[in-house]
């Protein structure tokens, strides 16, 4: 039941400027607890104050210190206690500064605004109150909020740096969003929808939060609000006919954003209306919408999508995005226009782009331009590595002709070794055999080249047809590499004991970190030194995360402040690979640490890595369990604007969490994962080739490998997890760029 309040500002009663001078507020606006309905009003002092208000006083003291770390713990305490005084100084510290001198036992207005940290904390405490008109408004407030009302102030930020403070402030607005979709409130969904076509910093929350949660009654969007291409995008989300209707009829929308944004709406909604309107759209003089034409009707499967996006290759100022269209749209006009494209543009985006697009076509013609830019050596890693993943049944015949005669012995050997990687590839991902090309990989295993040898090992270890032994005792460090990056496409626990075993011996320094994988096997890392450990997260290399990975997994009392520094450290790679280890180890705090990393980590691959490590804790049963589940997890599950940890929040808080765990606590995939990396090193203009250059691999599923390019500045890495993957050169290594097919 709520009472009367004297002048309250969202929940907090305060005395307006004017009257400020001698007068103090008495008075906090009541809220109905859960727990107990009827409570009674909190005053600000006397008896029943909120100073004395049990839980609470302790929040205030702690907000009212002038160190930010001592604000943030009264803030989390003030967000874990649902009671109506914790949400009264929820709401104070969200709201922006007001007059000061209400109390002076109170904590200032607008503390969270100081520290992006704290303006998270708040957000997660108020995200639990969303049935609640001042809670709504204050997250409101949030996501409103100007940029420069949210950054740290006075110079004295905890954040690491200017940029994580802004990630986490963009955060907080996404969560504070995502609250109030999912509140249902209507209130609340046309505040999200005014905020969705403000053009403000809350435009692109509001409309992911809409997208998450779409309003259940399409009126609450109404025809005004397609008055902006991302408005539209989010409407046609909500998937309801009579929203389709209307976007179908902004395409007589003067405004050329608006017509593409309908287009792209409709051909993403699968709308087949949207034939009729794309082929005139074709002629539109507006590049957009050109795009957007031909894109809804390679969405739709019409017939008349192959000559739309040809023509889009063939203008300058639409060829990018016509490549893109491309790779999910067959076509001889595509073909010879790409082809065209990578032949003659100084553009390397458009150059790779053509050649992609080259790689998906399946006819013959397509195989043959791919070999032809093969021989150019600026395109010859990407010609090779689409030539290794066509389509095309005329595949395989290219490979032999190029690994045959009729070449300079130099040039024979080259295109020898090229044809060897791409068969290994298409081998590895496609299962297509050839006999004459699997006689090559032998040749060149047997030969007195190094070169040769490194490229016929490495795709007989990881092919099961070699031991890695074999590779792995080798006198040129370059094929012994090239064994150990094989392994991960046939890995067991064997595989990873021979390699810890040769690590042991092995005098060369970047083999030693390409052996270093074995440390994600739980056998092998409880073997490893901890000093080796410490030291080798700590330098920086190739083998960082693998070493962060097994600090995490024997975490304990004496390596406390190592595993706190590399939870805290600047590099996502290793936060979210010692958040891996904890999650796969045996330490009895370890719910604890990974909870209290959660509470603002910016970085979505982190949070997914900390959510799935707590998701393996909650399944085995480790201390800490149950508050995860009702706490991050929960949480994560309802928050989090990344939907990989949202799923995998809720999977771990569903009925049987253990059903999926995530695959890190053993790192065994790779004999399961019929996929290789393709990349390679390009020395910027100027530079000495990229020799002996490692980096690390972080995979779509969080692994992150050490890896080494060969001397023509090639890396091929089988068994990762299909999708986007990220490359992190070694600090040592040159000025290069790093072309990656996953």
């Amino acid at each position: 039941m709520k009472r009367a309040v004297i002048a309250g500002v969202l929940g907090i009663a305060l005395v307006s400027a004017s009257r400020a001078q001698g007068q103090t507020a008495a008075i906090i606006r009541d809220r109905q607890d859960d727990a107990s309905a009827g409570a009674a009003p909190v005053a600000l002092s006397g008896p029943n104050s909120l100073l004395g208000h049990f839980g609470v006083d302790a929040a205030v003291r702690l907000m009212r210190s002038p160190d930010a770390d001592d604000r943030l713990r009264g803030l989390e305490r003030a967000a874990g206690t649902r009671t109506a005084g914790s949400l009264a100084l929820l709401e104070r510290a969200a709201h922006p500064g007001g007059p000061a001198g209400v109390d002076p036992r109170l904590p200032d207005e607008g503390i969270a605004r100081r520290d992006p940290r704290a303006l998270l904390a708040v957000v997660h405490g108020l995200a639990s109150w969303t049935d609640n008109d001042g809670a709504r408004a204050a997250l409101t407030e949030i996501l409103r909020a100007p940029n420069e009302a949210l950054a740290p102030r006075g110079g004295a930020s905890p954040a690491r740096d200017d940029a994580d403070g802004a990630e986490r402030v963009t955060l907080a607005r996404q969560e504070a969003a995502i609250a109030l979709a999912g509140s249902g409130n209507p209130g609340a969904l046309e505040a999200l929808v005014a905020s969705a076509r403000s053009g403000g910093p809350e435009q692109e929350a509001a409309l992911m939060a809409l997208t998450l949660h779409p309003p259940s009654q399409p009126v609450v969007l109404g025809g005004v609000a397609l008055t902006t291409p991302a408005t539209i995008a989010m409407a046609a989300s909500i998937g309801d006919l009579r929203v389709l209707d209307a976007i179908l009829g902004v395409m007589r929308a003067s405004d050329p954003a608006l017509r593409a944004a309908a287009l792209e709406a409709l051909g993403a909604a699968g709308d087949t209306r949207v034939a009729d309107v794309a082929r005139g759209a074709l002629r539109d003089e507006d590049a957009r919408v050109r795009v957007a034409a031909a894109e809804a009707l390679a969405r739709i499967a019409n017939p008349g999508a192959a000559q739309a996006v040809e023509a889009l290759i063939a203008e300058d100022a639409t060829a990018l995005e016509g490549l893109r269209i491309a790779l999910n749209v067959q076509g001889e006009g595509i073909t010879r226009a790409a082809a065209a494209r990578a032949a003659v543009s100084a553009n390397p985006v458009l150059r790779s782009a053509a050649i992609a697009t080259l790689g998906r076509q399946t006819t013959p013609l397509a195989v043959h331009a791919l070999v032809a830019l093969a021989a150019t050596p600026l395109l010859q890693g990407d010609a090779m590595g689409a030539l290794a993943r066509s389509p095309s049944a005329a595949a395989i015949d290219a490979l032999l002709e190029m690994a045959g005669a009729g070449e300079p012995a130099p040039a024979l050997a080259t295109s020898r070794r090229l044809a060897a990687r791409a068969y290994f590839v298409r081998r590895f991902v496609r299962g297509e055999r050839s006999r004459p090309l699997d006689a090559l990989l032998q040749s060149l295993a047997a030969s007195r080249d190094p070169r040769d040898r490194a490229v016929g090992m490495q795709a007989l270890v990881a092919l099961g047809e070699r031991s890695v032994d074999a590779a792995l005792s080798d006198p040129d460090a370059r094929v012994r590499r090239a064994g150990a990056m094989g392994a991960l496409g046939h890995w067991d626990a064997s595989t990873a004991r021979r390699l810890a075993a040769r690590a042991t011996v092995e005098p060369d320094e970047t083999t030693r970190h390409v052996l270093a994988v074995s440390w994600t096997t739980a056998s092998i890392s409880d073997t490893v030194p901890t000093p080796v450990l410490v030291e080798r997260a700590s330098a920086g290399g190739a083998d960082a995360p693998a070493a962060a990975f097994a600090l995490g997994r024997r975490a304990d009392e004496p390596l406390d402040a190592e595993v706190e520094a590399l939870l805290g450290s600047r590099d996502p790679v290793l936060r979210a690979q010692v958040a891996r280890g904890l999650g796969a180890g045996r330490a009895a705090d370890a719910v604890g640490r990974l909870s209290r990393a959660y509470a603002w980590e910016a970085d979505a691959s982190v949070r997914r890595a900390l959510v799935e490590a707590l998701a393996l804790r909650v399944a085995s049963g480790a201390p800490g369990a149950p508050a995860a589940r009702e706490g991050v997890l929960e949480l994560a599950a309802r928050l989090d604007p990344d939907r990989m940890t949202r799923s995998a929040a809720s999977r771990a808080i569903g009925p049987t969490p253990a059903a999926s765990l995530p695959t890190f606590a053993e790192y065994g995939r790779g004999k399961d994962i019929r996929e290789v990396a393709w990349i390679r090193l390009v020395p910027a203009e100027g530079a000495a080739p990229a020799l002996d250059r490692t980096a690390s691999l972080t995979a779509s599923d969080g692994d992150a490998l050490p890896i080494v390019f060969d001397d023509e500045g090639y890396a091929l890495v089988p068994g990762v997890s299909p999708g986007e993957a990220r490359l992190r050169l070694a600090p040592d290594s040159p000025s290069v760029t790093a072309p990656a097919s996953p």
